[in-house]
């Protein structure tokens, strides 16, 4: 019976020297690297976003322009996240 299987335990071996002995290659890299992690932020109160609100609110800046910038904005992001 030993000797059905002889080639495929051969084969098998072989196999597993040719993984276990190869370089390594950019996916085993990334693989051994630390998990990425990504981390999203309120800016709804960052100091910019109250910044601009405040000069919006004073008329430093025309509401017409402001919409014009976020209509471009929210095209982009929706053309983006398809």
């Amino acid at each position: 019976m030993a000797e059905n299987t002889d080639g495929l335990s051969k084969l098998l071996s072989a196999l597993q020297r040719a993984v276990n002995d190869r370089p390594a290659d950019a996916i085993d890299t990334e693989l051994q690297a630390e998990p990425r992690r990504t981390a999203l932020k309120d800016i709804s109160s960052a100091p910019e976003v109250e910044a601009f609100r405040n000069e919006l609110v004073d008329g430093l800046i025309r509401v017409d322009t402001v919409n014009r910038l976020l209509n471009l904005v929210a095209l982009i992001i929706e053309h983006v996240v398809r």
